[in-house]
């Protein structure tokens, strides 16, 4: 029996700073989202974590898609936070998938049924992630993870194919991913605690779940000019969280990426070209999806701002 599948999806009307594309916009983003859970029906629900004002329009989608919920967290820490506390005290199957999304990505129409198909293949997988595509060296011994120096499925002569991709141990993430049930209740804990790493948490988060120690005696120094106290707590929090990522290397968890990406984050380096990445390992044409999530918002009478990408094309 293929496991159900549930989106939490986190929203705000915060943005940050960094380079879009022409077509960006975050009723893009959620018509991308439906589109591709589409396909599975009602083996799929949403659950919509609103943090502050919604635009109506936004809204209106949401309430017409799932479950809407209203939270004052203030920052992506609290909301994350908030999110995963709830979704581990509800009761589900243990091989459920949920998915923790965040507002700002662009997702291909056959991310869920992948992962789905991913999630049954690989029943010693208990985490999955669609975007990011560098890899664990799982031949380094040692505490510390190390990055494979090619990037997704490149140098992996077995990596099996499953889907729309193929699979392979994944070094990070954002905070975009998917878990199963059981694995989310018994992981609770330290996914609440890693947002008080500070940084890069979510990087942190994807290495202590597989057992290896995020942070080095460095990292566990206050940053020079800052907080004494804040330093002071974040340096605790650090070495706890490395103690604990340690005792848990025998039994580190299984987190798979796709190769190439279902999900992209709509962040570009180049603001001259502002256009989608192209890389080897990308086989996904991310103007052409955004091109087509449009259209097939027009279909169902949802308004999606265009931007420069249909004349384009």
């Amino acid at each position: 029996m293929s496991p159900r599948v549930r989106v939490v999806y986190r929203s705000s009307e915060a943005e940050n700073t960094k380079p879009r594309p022409a077509y960006y916009s975050k009723t893009l983003a959620l018509a991308s989202v439906l589109r591709a859970a589409e396909p599975l029906g009602s083996d799929i629900e949403f659950v919509f974590v609103n943090d502050g004002g919604i635009p109506a329009d936004r809204l209106a989608l949401m309430e017409a898609h799932g479950t809407v919920r209203q939270i004052d967290g203030g920052s992506n820490r609290a909301s994350f936070r908030a999110v995963v506390a709830r979704e581990a005290a509800l009761s589900g199957g243990p091989d459920d998938i949920v998915w923790f999304a965040e507002d700002d990505y662009l997702y291909s129409p056959d991310t869920f049924t992948t992962l789905r198909s991913a999630a049954t293949a690989f029943p010693e997988a208990a985490y999955f992630t669609l975007y990011g595509s560098d890899a664990l060296d799982v031949e380094a011994s040692g505490c510390r993870a190390v990055r494979r120096r090619q990037p997704g499925t490149d140098g992996i002569t077995d990596a099996p194919r499953v889907g729309a991709a193929s699979w392979y141990r994944s070094y990070a993430t954002t905070s975009t991913f998917g878990v199963r049930g059981d694995a989310l209740r018994v992981d609770a804990g330290i996914l609440r605690l890693m947002p008080y790493t500070g940084g890069a948490w979510d990087i942190a988060t994807c290495l202590a779940l597989q057992g290896y120690r995020p942070f080095g005696l460095a990292d566990l120094a206050p940053d020079p000019g800052g907080s004494v106290l804040r330093g002071a707590v974040r340096g605790l929090v650090r070495a706890a969280v490395g103690a604990r990522a340690t005792r848990r290397a025998a039994r580190r968890r299984v987190m798979l990426g796709s190769d190439p990406e279902l999900v992209w984050h709509m962040e570009v380096h180049d603001d001259s070209t502002r256009s989608a990445p192209s890389s080897t390992t990308s086989a996904v044409d991310w103007d052409a999806v955004a091109v087509d999530t449009m259209f097939w918002a027009a279909d169902r009478g949802i308004p999606v701002p265009t931007g420069s990408a249909v004349a384009t094309r």
